[in-house]
């Protein structure tokens, strides 16, 4: 199959997207902390531990109590420890914590779960540097180490905002923008990163400096990137601020203001309170040509649920919307590693923009990608992918399928009903079709997926383990030479793919008819949910 056959046959699908909750005037929302929930990637390298093996593993706490819920690939049933370390995986001089199978209660299964007293010592300094700490699962092949992965915040604590200059004395009054914070993990020395991606419009390429300084005024609490340019009115990069600032933004972000000053306007051309931003992601999204002359485009309408006068006093809703371009990961401290755009939608209206390669980002983008919507007021989207065939007089043919939130992506789950049929074969009644499989990394941080290929009698047909870098999105057929499973080359018209992930993460599946083009998407089952 060749690639831009791969690329196009996902889209006569459509994700639809429910997006975000509201700041009302009155009161402000606090970003969910992180700082309670973490999960690891176990893998043997680095420690010559299994080369197969992977498992991932969820840590929780509340109060002095720890949560731990494992799930392992390639370890058969001989696990014989999970153990927490204070260090880093394959070094010398990491310390024991806590070893939390018994001889009661172990693996079953590949899976293992507990809960376990820790003591407080050790809990605030998971919180405070949680790289700092790694899992350890032996084995009886392993004794001294089968898989082993390093602590980390199980997703990203965001905030978002609109820039205007209605409210500072003798700021823009053309300029506007949007903005969105990713904030810590800290890094272990009292210091928090504080990601920033902002979206200006009016205001030029050259920045003075960007200032975090309370909401009602007063001198700025941090200035940072001083002397910046923008690249095409779009800023990035990442700054340090101290753990105790970051909490209080996590506590009542609308507490606090982003001033961006520029050389016409040295005392501040825009600003915006700080919000609890809330996301929703279309895992595959873009315009794509193919085969039969298909010509696949993605369409997207965002409804703004708010209205002057009621609770949620919001009025005009300010959508940031980012395209994350397929590929081996982005990141949100580089320039230029996705599109962005800022929509405006009035009270109880709607926006509609048709064919987003071309109205939403001037054409700035090729091929597919993952698409992420944030907002601090109370927005719907839906987005449809379809065939344009207008100008051959057959209209469009697309589908429509759920968005999703951050809390729907999984560290595991099944794809069901999956397979690889040419024509001619009698696998399957007559019908020949083939799939293909898509992931989304909503982090910022890489992540490893274990995945495993099963046929009709659950026998392992192939397994494969990959890595998703931050942001990253990548979509391949499921076998032959350029397919998840490359080993896998004879038709098979009944399977499953299970995977399992360091992080949660966004799967999809399109298996699509030969003939006809005709796809049906796919999304993963699980008995759990991150």
């Amino acid at each position: 199959m060749n690639k831009r056959c791969v690329f196009v046959l996902i889209f006569s699908l459509l994700l639809a997207v429910p997006v975000v909750m509201a700041q009302s005037s009155s009161s402000c929302t606090s970003v969910t902390p992180s700082n309670n929930a973490f999960t690891a990637a176990l893998t043997g390298t680095g420690i010559s531990g299994s080369p197969n093996g992977f498992a991932n593993v969820s840590f929780g706490l509340n109060g002095t109590q720890a949560t731990i819920n494992a799930t392992s690939l390639g370890l058969g049933n001989n696990i014989t420890g999970l153990t927490l370390f204070q260090g880093t995986p394959g070094t010398l001089g990491a310390i024991p914590v806590q070893t939390f199978t018994t001889s009661a209660n172990g693996f079953n299964n590949g899976r293992f779960t507990a809960t376990m007293a820790l003591d407080q010592n050790t809990i605030n300094q998971i919180q405070a540097n949680p790289g700092n700490f790694f899992f350890v699962i032996n084995t009886t092949q392993f004794p001294s180490g089968a898989v082993a992965g390093t602590l980390m915040p199980s997703r990203p604590q965001v905030i978002a905002g609109t820039l205007n200059g209605s409210s500072l004395n003798g700021g823009s009054t053309l300029g506007t923008g949007s903005f969105v914070f990713t904030v810590g993990p800290s890094n272990g020395s009292g210091n928090v990163p504080l990601n920033f991606d902002i979206a200006t419009f009016g205001l030029g390429n050259g920045f003075n400096s960007l200032q975090l300084l309370p909401a009602g005024g007063g001198s700025p609490l941090v200035v940072f990137g001083n002397n910046s340019t923008a690249n095409n009115g779009r800023l990035t990069g990442s700054t340090t601020i101290s753990s105790t600032l970051a909490n209080q933004l996590l506590a009542n972000p609308c507490s606090f203001a982003l001033t961006l000053s520029t050389p016409t306007f040295p005392n501040g051309a825009v600003t915006g309170n700080l919000s609890a931003g809330n996301e929703v992601f279309i895992p595959v999204v873009g315009s794509a040509t193919g085969v039969g002359g298909t010509n696949f485009q993605t369409d997207l309408s965002i409804f703004n649920n708010s209205a002057i006068g009621l609770t949620d006093q919001s009025a005009n809703a300010n959508a940031f919307v980012q395209f994350f371009p397929t590929g081996n990961g982005n990141t949100t401290s580089a320039v230029g590693a996705s599109s962005v755009t800022a929509l405006n939608v009035a009270p109880r209206g709607t926006t509609t923009l048709r064919d987003i390669t071309s109205s939403m980002f001037n054409g700035s983008i090729n091929g597919i990608g993952a698409l992420r919507i944030v907002s601090a007021g109370t927005v719907f989207a839906n987005a449809r992918i379809y065939n344009n065939q207008i100008s051959n007089g057959r209209g469009t043919l697309g589908q429509f399928e759920p968005g999703m939130f951050r809390s729907q992506a999984l560290t595991q789950g099944v794809l069901v009903g999956l397979g690889n049929v040419s024509s001619g074969s009698n696998l399957a009644n007559g019908q020949s079709f083939r799939t293909n499989i898509g992931f989304f990394n909503p982090n910022d941080t890489a992540t490893t997926v274990a995945l495993e290929l099963r046929d009709s009698a659950g026998n392992v047909m192939s397994s494969r383990t990959i890595t998703l870098g931050a942001l990253a999105h990548t979509q391949m057929p499921i076998s032959g030479a350029n397919g998840l499973f490359p080993d896998v080359n004879a038709d098979f018209a009944t399977s499953s793919a299970f995977f399992l992930s360091g992080a949660p993460i966004f799967t999809y599946a399109s298996i699509v008819d030969n003939i006809s083009g005709d796809a049906s998407f796919v999304t993963p089952s699980s008995q759990t949910q991150q």
